[in-house]
């Protein structure tokens, strides 16, 4: 039976977004486990002053006799006691750390788990505005903090805490002038660590953010190396680490600083602590209030506990510096999702795939895109958009995909609106093809797969056969299960390309999205993935985004947009039988050359020169 389970069911579930929260959930897992640790911890931390205070027993009962007079039985007993209090201890740890090698990998992992799930389901926006390396880093090392604080709440804290009770207990037992002297000497020490805590939380948290910044610069660096060696850039971008680095080192200094001030402090009052008890046991000897034995038990104690009590000081600090970093990671992953599905949500059915966007409004921060946009595609209709850059075409396929919200209006697909729908099943019926294909550095085999993940080989391979991706594959010399390289930069942008094609026609969806599909192909390939194009988009609806208008002269209807509006649509011969947008962008494309020869580019003549451009 698992000793830990983290089960977070989707993605939508939200995490603690305050330290205090993340202490409950993680406790909160397993409450009877925390319950058994700290029992145990309870009596393995506590042996030796136990051991100390029944060895003064001892000392007591050996100065009531000589040795001719031999070992009181009294003495045998409380040693007979001092080894079975130290046997116990040492089990019960035994036996915890026995468990420990199964919980804390598990703990591990679950936490970074949830953290990646919940991450993951973040908006578009989200991954646009923060740096993916900071995020790993939180995503990674959170669990890892987690186990530091576990350890340090155990082996630390708990630890001195456990025993300054048996201590103070024994002091007030013996005497309540030595437990009121105690208790004076274990404040003195801990206050000016505890006044100065919340200076540590907040330059500890501004470190972590500095950290992770830190982090994020390096993994863009290192990301963008090909356009660092093509431009030259290496001395600039270490200067821009330099940078980086120098704030990152100024914050570290003055965590650091504020962490020795304290130790330094503390160091101070351990040494009062120990020297003054040591004093004020033999003073308590002296008026009577207490036996040798139990003087030297004070004293041993006294002497143990100025130890423990620097360590319990440290542990508070660096537990405070760890919840500095594990609330910066909250505020940074757990923040609330920017879309995420209602409660009502339904799956997508999607059968004819007919596409409405029905009075769209949409705007980013700081412009508008769309206002009051009106399209709409039948079932099987092959759609293409056109227009300049900053047109509005790739933000109609995101919000298509809802990787951003609309701010009024519906997209409806088959009268469903994409909104009041679970975002999976709306993607699952939308296969896209982009012009820059990102793969994941896996085998060839599992990013072709990624389009249907319960496909099997055979339909992996006959998906890269229609993509003609199958006759390179096999000439690798791992051919399927060849590792691509991080983002597949060990492949060709054109075999990139093909394997995009494979995942889509494996993935076999009723919406097909085109982001010029074929940019990245020689002629001869283009030609070949041409008919696997049109046999994919036989029964689908398509939209296409054109960069190359050659490559969408064909499609059912033409959509040529500018500032957000369509402001032409027909077919490819219709449009350029009459002056516009899409007919000045044909001759810029086409070309520029037609109008050097004098030749007349309007009306009919410019439908039959780019029909006979199209079939050669």
């Amino acid at each position: 039976m698992s000793l830990v389970k983290f089960d977070i069911p989707d993605a939508t579930q939200p995490l603690p977004t305050d330290f205090k929260g993340f202490l409950k959930y993680v406790t909160g897992k397993t409450p009877k486990l925390w319950a058994l640790f700290f029992t145990q911890d309870f009596l393995h931390f506590t042996r030796y002053p136990i051991a100390l205070i029944l060895f003064g027993r001892v000392i007591d009962a050996l100065g009531q006799r000589t040795p001719e007079q031999g070992i009181p039985h009294e003495a045998i007993l409380y040693l007979l006691a001092i080894f079975a209090v130290l046997l116990l201890g040492e089990l019960m740890h035994i036996w915890t750390a026995h468990i420990m090698i199964y919980w804390k990998p598990r703990m591990r992992a679950g936490i970074r788990s949830d953290f990646l799930q919940y991450t993951m389901g973040h908006s578009h926006s989200y991954f646009q505005d923060n740096f993916a390396g900071a995020i790993a880093r939180k995503v990674s090392e959170v669990a890892e903090s987690a186990l530091r604080m576990h350890d340090i709440v155990r082996f630390q804290i708990f630890f001195g805490v456990s025993q300054l009770l048996v201590n103070l207990c024994y002091a007030f037992a013996l005497n309540w002038r030595f437990g009121i002297a105690m208790a004076c000497f274990v404040i003195a020490v801990t206050a000016p660590v505890i006044i100065r805590l919340p200076k540590i939380r907040a330059r500890s948290l501004r470190f972590s953010e500095e950290r992770a910044h830190v982090t994020g610069v390096v993994v863009d660096m290192l990301t963008n190396i090909p356009a660092i060696k093509f431009f030259s850039g290496l001395g600039h971008e270490i200067g821009v680490h330099a940078e980086n680095a120098a704030k990152e080192r100024k914050r570290s200094s003055k965590l650091m600083r504020a962490m020795i001030q304290i130790e330094n402090l503390r160091r101070i009052c351990l040494v009062i602590l120990g020297a003054g008890m040591s004093a004020f046991s033999v003073y308590g000897w002296s008026q009577g209030w207490i036996t040798v034995g139990e003087a030297s038990s004070v004293t041993s104690l006294s002497l143990m506990l100025a130890g423990v009590t620097w360590m319990l000081g440290g542990g508070i600090v660096q537990f405070v510096d760890e919840a500095g970093y594990i609330s910066d990671a909250l505020r940074i992953t757990a923040r609330q999702h920017g879309i995420s599905d209602k409660p009502e949500s339904k799956r997508l059915i999607a059968d004819k795939a007919k596409i409405e966007f029905d009075h769209v409004n949409f705007s980013f921060s700081d412009h508008t895109v769309f206002k009051d946009l009106n399209i709409t595609l039948e079932g099987g209709e092959k759609a293409a958009l056109v227009g300049p850059s900053g047109a509005g075409k790739s933000t109609l396929i995101a919000i298509l995909m809802r990787l951003y919200d609309l701010q009024s209006g519906k997209i409806l697909i088959d009268g469903q609106d994409i909104a009041q729908v679970t975002q999976n099943s709306l993607r699952d019926a939308i296969a896209v093809i982009p012009q820059d294909t990102a793969l994941f550095h896996r085998t060839l085999m599992e990013n072709i797969r990624y389009g249907r993940r319960d496909a099997t080989d055979e339909e992996v391979m006959e998906a890269a056969k229609k993509a003609y991706a199958h006759d390179f594959i096999v000439g690798l010399s791992e051919g399927y299960n060849t590792l691509v390289g991080e983002r597949g930069i060990r492949l060709s942008g054109g075999q990139r390309q093909r394997i995009a094609i494979a995942r889509a026609l494996l993935k076999n969806a009723p919406i097909l999205i085109l982001d010029e599909a074929t940019s990245a192909l020689d002629s001869e390939s283009e030609r070949l993935i041409q008919g696997a194009l049109e046999e994919l988009m036989k029964g689908k609806t398509v939209i296409a985004i054109a960069h190359r208008l050659s490559t969408i002269a064909r499609m059912d209807r033409i959509l040529v947009m500018e500032r957000g509006e369509v402001v032409e649509q027909g077919s490819h011969a219709a449009l350029l039988s009459k002056p516009g947008l899409y007919a000045k962008l044909w001759a810029m494309q086409s070309g520029g050359f037609l109008a050097e020869e004098g030749l007349d580019l309007s009306g009919e003549n410019r439908a039959e020169i780019a029909i006979k451009t199209i079939d050669g």
